[in-house]
């Protein structure tokens, strides 16, 4: 359901601004549009939460099936409030303390790593454990340089040239490697390269031929511009099946479970920000709208 004019008007009546308004239909709809992306692979959707932590939101998408990422305390905190069970939350912040990965051990939820420091101190505080390993593959995208997560340009990751290191550490504190995850950007709108970087991440995959899963990442676009083409779905779905068929043909555990991180994917065209014009004035020719909008409630318009 779209949100007219008149229901905008009625909300700000009811409510005033500013007010966030969003389609339930809308949500649900996306949430199923990831779930069916590969219908036929073992494949679990992390939403991931940064994207908008709105409890009712939460709620309604662990209706739908998917699980969730966290990126601090506060977050584990909410979505275990909306319903998500421990198993269904995947821990994947990165430089972070000691005392945060074990506020997420102790409540028995899966904690992803960013580096080597990281592991070992997950080892030392948890000798024998479960962990992941974010990986970088070496392969970035993104609407803009600053949200390429991936690469030779970024903090996150570990390379692949380091994968002797990471069974080092695995090796030394008899931990467990439950799963590898990675991120190569956000907002893109060409699949190619998501499924490119999704096969330079298998290869890294290979080198740890007992996974319970292997996290693809996610970024998928949204288009802001009237000028964009929406992300073309069904022909991602297509490529990526071919891919993972492929790999699977090789890897010993034929039920290795395959994740994606959609975030804004799943929230951001189902909402709209309702605001109130309270002035309008001209300076040096230039025309500005004063509204009740500001940067706590629009922290990043850019």
């Amino acid at each position: 359901m779209f949100i007219t004019n008149d229901m905008c008007f009625r909300l700000k009546e009811k409510y005033g601004t500013p007010l966030y308004v969003y389609s339930e239909e809308i949500l649900r709809e996306k949430c199923r549009d990831m779930k069916n992306l590969l219908p036929n692979k073992n494949v679990r959707i992390n939403y991931s939460a940064k994207a908008n932590t709105n409890l009712e939101i939460l709620k309604i998408i662990r209706e739908e099936g998917l699980d969730v990422d966290a990126m601090s305390p506060g977050e584990i905190y909410i979505e275990l409030m909306a319903g998500f069970k421990p198993e269904q939350i995947f821990y994947i912040s990165n430089n972070v303390s000691a005392e945060e990965m074990k506020h997420a051990i102790d409540r028995n939820i899966l904690v992803g790593v960013d580096s080597l420091s990281q592991l070992e101190t997950f080892g030392q505080i948890n000798p024998g454990g479960r962990v992941a390993v974010r990986f970088n593959p070496g392969i970035g995208a993104g609407h803009h340089e600053k949200v390429i997560t991936a690469g030779k340009k970024t903090k996150f990751g570990v390379q692949k040239e380091f994968i002797p290191e990471v069974k080092a550490i695995l090796q030394k504190y008899n931990l467990t490697l439950a799963g590898i995850n990675q991120h190569i950007g956000s907002l893109f709108l060409d699949g190619k390269a998501y499924v490119d970087g999704v096969k330079s991440f298998l290869e890294i995959a290979r080198e740890f031929p007992s996974l319970s899963f292997i996290d693809m990442g996610g970024g998928f676009g949204v288009p802001y511009r009237k000028e964009e083409k929406p992300l073309d779905l069904n022909k991602l779905g297509d490529e990526l099946d071919k891919v993972l068929s492929d790999f699977l043909k090789e890897y010993p555990n034929k039920d290795v479970v395959f994740k994606m991180e959609p975030g804004r994917y799943i929230v951001a065209e189902c909402g709209i920000l309702l605001g109130t014009v309270h002035s309008v004035k001209k300076n040096y020719d230039n025309t500005y709208i004063g509204t009740d909008l500001g940067f706590n409630v629009l922290v990043r318009p850019a």
